[in-house]
């Protein structure tokens, strides 16, 4: 199964105005991504946020259309890069791929 690395940043311009409520909104957030350990598919394999920043990354197994549907319930408060992964093994038998081309 095909394996992505997703960086995300929290808009901050799509958070309600109180404080209170973007805790509650945070709060609803995280637990929906601990919720998400628990399914198989996608599968995400780990997660974690950049200390002092409203960012971080994932990195899931899935196919697009999986990874696409996960993402879908954190907008507008989410902003999204999706990046399809190769492990050393692919990319070495890539290589020898050319280099018998």
């Amino acid at each position: 199964m095909a394996k992505f690395l997703t960086l995300f940043e929290l808009d901050t311009t799509k958070l309600p105005e109180k404080p209170e409520e973007q805790i509650a909104l945070y709060i609803e957030q995280l637990n929906m991504i601990k919720e998400e350990f628990k399914k198989k598919n996608p599968h995400m394999l780990d997660w974690g946020l950049f200390a002092g920043t409203n960012q971080g990354y994932s990195v899931c197994e899935g196919t697009e259309q999986e990874i696409d549907f996960g993402l879908l319930k954190y907008g507008p408060y989410v902003k999204f890069k999706v990046y399809p992964l190769l492990s050393v093994d692919q990319k070495l038998e890539n290589l020898k791929r050319l280099s018998q081309a």
